[in-house]
């Protein structure tokens, strides 16, 4: 009897060390997965990976979806400058031409990407097409008078000719009675959209292809609707975020050979959908965004946090002197004096000639009413007031993914006057003149329901669930590391302590 509780006490004492092994071994197992998961949420992005993987452009994914046609449209307002004094000023009775803003002229836009093609190589090509409808707003039957777009074309290109063609081309305008006259009365709806013109009808025939007039009728904003011929290749996204949204070619190209200059011709930055979502967690970075009817990159440089849509955002603001160049900022995007020319000519201080990225037609950008402009833009033109509220432009995007969430993006397109010698179409007007035509306010600040709930969730839902999971493994990893410690603290009482047997179990032994 005595042998046999001697071997239970050794065999319990034995079972009793076997356990606080196996409970040292658990509670180490546990506190080195908990410090692992701490590390991995505290000292990693792979949560933040693994949410904004959900923004690859992968095909037939929702993201997908909705980025070949965004379910939110785009409000549009337009406004247009009416020339109240032309007679005055024809006549030699008025020193300076009267403008009148007529507007807005609001329509509603779709916007949609077509022939998409999923490449080998990460990108995505498509073509942007967009449809308008007029939804409220000044009538498009109202009458207004505007400069002849197509006639001051004409002359800016007749300017480089040899005098023998120059001779033609005034016989040729001379023919066209009432259009060859440097204003035009029409209804606003046909400015925009397209009104019949014999000068138009005549450039189709000269023109060997009809590339660049592709609709039937001349109008300011015509280019902007229906299927655009341009093909974009940009990067989905997938194995680098990077990458997302960034324009790699154009028409095949990375460069669009326009301003005859490395730097002002590279094809960078995103269409302004969506961004890069390292580019917004730099403090103070700068956005850029590839306007493709401008030829260049405009910059978006970090303002303020803001809201929008009950979102926190982050506001990106175009700066006052993006339109500005000179000779020691970013002269490249100064034309040249003249095609064999090495010169370039900058113009006023917030101002672009695009000209060169339009076929030659002597357009010029800036901001509306010449917000930002030098002072000689209002010397020959009265009746704008510009104020940075309501003439700036800014993004609004979403703090965590990079998407744009509100926006207003403001530009005014102008018309410079450029003399040819010994053609007197021009009348008055000097030249060098910018006249304002329109300008545009395109807005995107009201979102459908079932957006607004996802970037409500992405933004508070997520941040919550990645906070709880944080926390969670903070005290796991306190808890765990704890019972470890704890079992490796008994093991060595444990082991420091004699086995007790009963003394006359000793003695009858």
């Amino acid at each position: 009897m005595g042998e046999k509780s001697i071997a239970w006490a050794i065999r319990r004492s034995l079972n009793g060390g076997s356990r606080r092994r196996r409970a040292r071994l658990v509670y180490g197992f546990a506190a080195l997965i908990s410090l692992a998961t701490f590390v991995l949420l505290w000292c990693t992005s792979v949560f933040r990976d693994a949410i904004l993987s959900n923004l690859e452009l992968r095909n037939g994914t929702p993201t997908f979806l909705m980025w070949q046609r965004p379910p939110v449209g785009l409000r549009v307002n337009v406004y247009v400058f009416n020339y109240t004094n032309v007679h005055e000023f024809e006549s030699g009775n008025a020193s300076k031409l009267k403008v009148q803003e007529v507007g807005p002229f609001v329509y509603r836009e779709k916007f949609s990407r077509a022939n998409v093609r999923l490449d080998e190589n990460r990108t995505v090509t498509y073509q942007e097409e967009r449809s308008f409808q007029w939804i409220a707003g000044k009538s498009e039957s109202q009458k207004v008078i505007v400069p002849n777009v197509l006639l001051m074309s004409t002359l800016a290109y007749s300017r480089d000719l040899n005098y023998l063609l120059q001779i033609g081309f005034t016989m040729l305008l001379a023919g066209l009675k009432l259009r060859a006259k440097p204003f035009l009365e029409l209804p606003v709806g046909e400015f925009f959209w397209g009104y019949e013109d014999e000068l138009f009808e005549m450039g189709k025939r000269f023109l060997p292809s009809r590339k660049f007039l592709p609709h039937d009728k001349f109008g300011i904003l015509a280019f902007r609707n229906g299927l655009n011929a341009d093909r974009i290749t940009m990067h989905t996204g997938i194995d680098d975020l990077r990458n997302l949204g960034l324009i790699q070619r154009i028409n095949g190209r990375e460069s669009r050979r326009v301003w005859e200059d490395e730097k002002c011709d590279r094809i960078y930055g995103t269409d302004g959908s969506m961004f890069p979502p390292d580019w917004i967690e730099q403090p103070n970075a700068t956005l850029y965004v590839y306007a493709k009817e401008f030829c260049r990159q405009l910059p978006f440089r970090y303002e303020r946090r803001s809201f929008s849509n009950g979102i926190p955002t982050l506001r990106y603001k175009l700066p006052s002197n993006v339109f500005t160049s000179s000779r020691s900022k970013d002269s490249c995007f100064c034309p040249k004096e003249s095609y064999d020319s090495i010169t370039r000519i900058c113009p006023p201080a917030g101002t672009l000639n695009v000209s060169a990225c339009n076929s030659g037609s002597p357009l010029i950008v800036s901001f509306p009413h010449f917000y930002s402009g030098d002072e000689s833009l209002f010397q020959k033109i009265e009746g704008l007031t510009p104020r940075e509220e309501h003439h700036g432009s800014y993004v609004d995007l979403h703090s965590r993914l990079g998407v744009t969430v509100a926006t207003r993006m403001r530009f005014q397109l102008n018309l410079e006057v450029r003399k040819a010698v010994g053609m007197p179409f021009s009348g008055n007007l000097e030249d060098g003149s910018i006249l304002p035509l329109i300008w545009i306010d395109t807005r995107m600040d009201d979102l459908p329901e079932s957006i607004r709930q996802i970037f409500y969730r992405s933004h508070y839902l997520v941040n919550a669930i990645e906070a709880g999971l944080q926390w969670c493994s903070l005290v796991g990893v306190v808890i765990s590391f704890g019972a470890f410690l704890a079992a490796l603290k008994r093991e060595d009482e444990s082991n420091g302590a004699k086995p007790v047997v009963d003394r006359t179990e000793l003695d009858r032994l």
